[in-house]
């Protein structure tokens, strides 16, 4: 019974005790690095603190068993120039193989603000502590040409660089972004990949914790000079310890050589695409690892035809890599405010042509028509017609008396507009004949109303003379447009093309699928190619994935502990089992 307790209470502590930190392998490649495994000055580092006892070892590191604490004592001061300020900092020697111009790194670091970091508080004066940089080689001081900051309101990446030395921010050459509010006893786990320069073609990037947090371009270096690594505690005196621990510092040539783990960061921003045409727009978010999603019309002032408004999510935003990116395109300026057209029947020609400029209209057409009612020179009928609602700036056209028909002769009735109906009755009562009547489409005239008349109207015939009609049949059937292609695009990709190509979505359905991703079409209807009157509905089929899979915690199945890796109840019993068995015929033996 005692064996099968100890037994049992070595497979609980086998199960439920912590693992140890995995020690990520450091790549072949690397061109140097430091896990700090027997020393604080491995790895060919040399130390800057008032004493050896400034930097220890301390685990577990951020990969392995060991990382090295550097600390501050009150009155640390006077260490290699750090004047009033305390210093505790590592540092690794200048040399051809890192920090000169037109060299390429990527470099990667971990550290940790312990459970009894001080950090700068706020005060009359101000108080910061430098955590890592890259030091420039000049002894004539100014500002690093990188450094991990912290300040009173948190971490912050600061650059420098260029043609003059930089010592105060609004000094030209100097860039700092925020990166959030310190946090104790949490790793940080940086990346950087930068070009050195002292030129505008330098880039310095970096990623904290797998998301981006500085895209920076332009002068990294001083000109005619170089720079150097330093691991460091350096900050205002406070009166105070101060502790900073790091860990796994790497300098190869590919981020897959110094990032632990070798999948790429799972973040990208969002690129600023608001002006940009919406195909250069659509290019640049490609190209950054994103999708296209939606894109929506919108009218604009000031941002022309076909140009991106606004994007969502906002540029410089973190988003998952593949993300989509949705856009509002401008359809151009809006159509002009509607005016009402001014009742100008009855007026003379002057006095029209006032009314209509007045209502900020322009007079179009003027037809001569001989009338027995209206006076000469007076409007007899306007078109578009007394109140109806124009843009601003549209013509009004007129028809004006000429005065009566000569005797025996009859002034055509305007009958443009009117019903086939109307009009015929109109040409009977002004002691004329109805003539043809041709059927034409029109997109502007009703079906049944007369589009022309001949001979036109106003004109002076024969009275019984015949006057021949055009009538509209209505609008033409409606061109047929080809339907996209949108089978295997997301839901959202297959909107845009279907609303762009001139068609509605129509009912969209949900289907499991095995070979379809979930979120995108598997089928359409009508089908790709089918010619379709525009405006007509495309439905839908879209996956909803795999179905869910059986099973739990066996081969591949995974929980809790890791996948396929964890001991669930069988397997607990068969190794007991097996233990208590092999024991009991050892005891026999």
């Amino acid at each position: 019974m005692n064996l099968l307790r100890a037994i049992a209470v070595a497979v609980a502590i086998f199960m439920l005790a912590p693992p140890q930190p995995a020690r990520a392998q450091i790549s072949p490649n690397a061109v140097w690095s430091c896990e700090f495994t027997n020393s604080p000055t491995d790895c060919g580092l040399y130390l800057e603190a008032a004493a050896s006892t400034r930097a220890a070892l301390v685990g577990p590191g951020r990969d392995g068993p060991t990382a090295v604490q550097l600390t501050t004592q009150p009155g640390d001061i006077n260490i290699a120039g750090s004047g009033s300020n305390d210093r505790a900092d590592l540092v690794l020697a200048r040399s051809s193989t890192y920090c000169n111009q037109g060299q390429d790194e990527w470099w990667a670091h971990s550290l940790m603000f312990p459970p009894g970091y001080v950090p700068p508080p706020v005060a009359s004066v101000w108080n910061w502590g430098a955590v890592f940089d890259f030091h420039n080689s000049s002894p004539g001081g100014g500002q690093p040409n990188f450094m991990v900051y912290a300040t009173p309101t948190g971490l912050e990446l600061h650059m420098a660089g260029g043609a003059n030395t930089v010592n105060l921010p609004s000094d030209p050459g100097y860039y700092s972004i925020g990166i959030g509010p310190i946090t104790k006893n949490v790793w940080y786990d940086f990346v950087y990949h930068v070009k050195w320069s002292s030129g505008s073609d330098g880039l310095f990037q970096a990623w904290l914790n797998g998301r981006q947090v500085m895209n920076y371009s332009g002068p990294n270096l001083y000109v005619g000079q170089s720079c150097y690594l330093k691991i460091a505690n350096y900050h205002t005196e406070l009166g105070l310890p101060v502790s900073v621990v790091h860990s796994r510092v790497v300098l190869a040539h590919t981020q897959a050589d110094v990032q632990i783990g070798s999948s790429p960061p799972p973040t990208v921003l969002v690129p600023n695409v608001v002006g940009q045409t919406q195909a250069a727009a659509t290019s640049a978010i490609t190209s950054a690892g994103l999708t296209a999603g939606t894109v929506a019309q919108q009218s604009s002032t000031t941002v022309a035809s076909g140009s991106v408004i606004s994007e969502s999510p906002a540029a410089g935003t973190s988003v998952a890599s593949g993300a989509a990116v949705n856009l509002v395109v401008s359809s151009g300026a809006p159509p002009p405010t509607p005016v009402a057209v001014p009742n100008v029947v009855g007026q003379t020609q002057a006095a029209a042509t006032s009314a209509i400029s007045a209502a900020a209209l322009t007079v179009g057409a003027i037809t001569q028509q001989s009338s027995s009612t209206v006076a000469s020179g007076n409007v007899i009928s306007e078109s578009p017609a007394a109140g109806a609602s124009v843009a601003k700036g549209s013509a009004v056209n007129l028809v004006v008396s000429s005065g009566a028909p000569a005797p025996g002769q009859v002034a055509v009735p305007n009958v443009v507009g009117e019903t086939e109906a109307t009009a015929t009755s109109a040409i009977t009562s002004a002691g004329l004949t109805a003539g043809t009547v041709t059927q034409q489409s029109s997109t502007t005239v009703a079906s049944g109303n007369v589009i022309t008349e001949s001979p036109a109207a106003g004109t002076s015939v024969a009275s019984g003379a015949a006057v021949s009609l055009v009538v509209s049949s209505g609008a033409p059937p409606p061109t047929p447009v080809a339907v996209p292609n949108v089978v295997g695009q997301t839901q959202a990709a297959a909107t845009s093309a279907i609303s762009g190509a001139g068609f509605t979505v129509g009912a969209v359905a949900q289907e499991s699928s095995t070979t379809v991703a979930s979120g995108s079409v598997i089928s359409q209807n009508p089908a790709a190619g089918a010619d379709s009157a525009s405006g007509s509905a495309v439905d839908l089929v879209v996956s909803t994935g795999g179905g869910a899979s059986s099973g739990g915690g066996g081969v591949g199945g995974g929980d809790a502990l890791g996948g396929g890796g964890a001991f669930d109840s069988f397997t607990l019993s068969a190794l007991l089992s097996s233990l208590i068995g092999g024991l009991w015929r050892a005891r026999r033996i």
